[in-house]
């Protein structure tokens, strides 16, 4: 069988050297090819990765400048800002600009307006800002001391009018996607439509969320009750204190207890709550102990009296605030019993007792 088999084995030719060199660089060929494409696949994936190490690096930066820059905005503790009771002792408006620049206004009514750029005018005469601006939101403080009213045009072109006793925070141009504004006090305003930038006035109690709408805001810190008063449009009333948000229509008035933390919605005479911004209070069945607390206010002038005296006793009518506080209370005392003596520290008034 060995014999057998060696003679059926057949013997291969040998390879010319010129052939054997053509096979093997046909082969190194090959090999170079295979080695090129992967470096080139290599390459590829190196430059995709990098790209994508790039865009995260980018993308991470721009989220956290939102939030850092956001964060800056809202962790604003613009609750003790607004708690100033000395600031409303103040003989003169005070405009403070973000870079901390105090503007006195001696007016007892002044104009401030904004343009779209964020540039403010007093009284028709544009302010230049001196020193350094602030970084992040350019938020300007505006205190309307007892005795002053204000109206003022922020950089969206809604008008606000600031009641005597209110402290009024606000950036000199509104963010692209919303518009927020605090307050302490009352405010009257007619908020310029925006759909896409929700209008927000934040008090220390509540949020007042508008698209475009008038209405009176009263959020006084020595004020049991904070209320909202809409004229037209449609807001929506929230709180931390609060479950869910309060919807409410024109001529309807939501009244939030501050202690109590209740929610009161009734339908009222919007004109009653907003013919102050026109000089004139319009009473219906107001007590007179409340009544007397907006004249102190207005006119900035002390009144000394008993309240358990004048608990029992409600005024109606008009009431002009245009003049001196002697005129408002003239006109009181032809309709209630009541009789006032000024003094050094301000007017006693004392009920008038009929024999």
């Amino acid at each position: 069988m060995k014999n057998i088999l060696q003679r059926l084995q057949v013997k291969e030719p040998d390879l010319p050297a010129a052939d054997k060199q053509e096979l093997w660089e046909r082969i190194e060929k090959i090999i170079r090819s295979r080695q090129y494409e992967k470096k080139t696949l290599l390459r590829r994936w190196m430059g995709i990765a990098a790209t994508i190490i790039i865009l995260l690096t980018l993308g991470g930066s721009a989220v956290w400048y939102f939030f850092t820059r956001n964060q800056t905005y809202t962790n604003i503790d613009y609750v003790s800002m607004l708690d100033d009771a000395q600031a409303m002792q103040s003989k003169s408006i005070s405009l403070i600009l973000s870079n901390n620049q105090t503007v006195d206004i001696p007016d007892d009514h002044s104009n401030v307006a904004y343009d779209q750029q964020g540039q403010v005018n007093v009284n028709s005469k544009p302010i230049e800002e001196t020193g350094n601006k602030s970084d992040g939101m350019a938020l300007n403080t505006l205190i309307v001391p007892y005795g002053k009213t204000l109206s003022l045009t922020l950089n969206d072109g809604s008008k606000v009018w600031v009641n005597s006793g209110s402290k009024l925070i606000y950036p000199s141009v509104f963010e692209k996607t919303k518009r927020e504004i605090f307050l302490a006090g009352e405010i009257f305003l007619d908020v310029t439509k925006d759909e896409t930038r929700p209008f927000i006035i934040k008090t220390n109690r509540m949020d007042v969320n508008v698209l475009g709408t008038k209405l009176n805001v009263s959020a006084c810190n020595d004020e049991p009750f904070h209320s909202v008063v809409l004229v037209s449009g449609a807001v929506s009333v929230k709180s931390s204190a609060l479950k869910g948000d309060y919807a409410i229509r024109p001529g309807q008035m939501l009244s939030y207890g501050v202690t109590s933390n209740q929610v009161d919605i009734q339908e009222v005479n919007v004109d009653h709550y907003t013919s102050w911004i026109h000089g004139y209070l319009l009473l219906q069945s107001e007590s007179l102990d409340r009544v007397l607390r907006k004249l102190e206010k207005h006119f900035n002038c002390p009144l000394h009296y008993q309240v358990a005296d004048l608990a029992s006793i409600y005024v109606s009518g008009k009431l002009d605030m245009k003049g001196t506080i002697e005129n408002a209370l003239d006109y009181i005392s032809t309709a209630v019993p009541i009789s006032y003596q000024m003094s050094a520290n301000g007017v006693n008034i004392e009920p008038v007792s009929h024999k």
